[in-house]
């Protein structure tokens, strides 16, 4: 009889762990979007990403520059404001319309521009929804 107790017991404790970590998995994951559709992206969640990703290290979020273009303005039609005798005619620095899809491909790649280099950054498309969901706020 205690073996079996002891067995019973067991499955018990199993079956509750497996509940939570079910639920925890559940409620943890912020999915904003059903499975195919469009991902919304996260203001917050892109303003740390910005500061952990490594882009604040070149980046501003002002039109200031430091290695880099200040943000403010990259998805806005007249752009980002760029360093005297820097103009990219209203296009991204690698030729591409200025569009969110193309800041994504550009942030995705290494790119070289009259500036300089911008190594490119892997993020999943959640990251990259909730960046660009950052940047839109950044206006000049």
């Amino acid at each position: 009889m205690p073996m079996q107790r002891l067995i019973r017991l067991a499955l018990a404790v199993t079956l509750v762990l497996g509940a939570l970590l079910l639920a925890a998995n559940t409620l943890g994951s912020r999915s904003s979007a059903p499975p195919g559709g469009p991902i919304t992206g996260d203001v917050d969640r892109g303003r740390l990403l910005f500061e952990r990703a490594g882009c604040s290290a070149c980046h501003t979020v002002t039109t200031e520059f430091r290695v880099g273009t200040g943000m403010a303005g990259v998805l806005q039609p007249q752009g980002p404001v760029y360093p005297s005798g820097i103009d990219y005619g209203g296009a991204l620095p690698n030729g591409a319309p200025r569009t969110e899809e193309n800041v994504a491909v550009f942030i995705r790649s290494t790119n070289q521009g009259k500036i300089g280099l911008m190594p490119g950054r892997a993020l999943t498309d959640q990251q990259m929804a909730d960046l660009l969901a950052y940047l839109r706020t950044l206006t000049r």
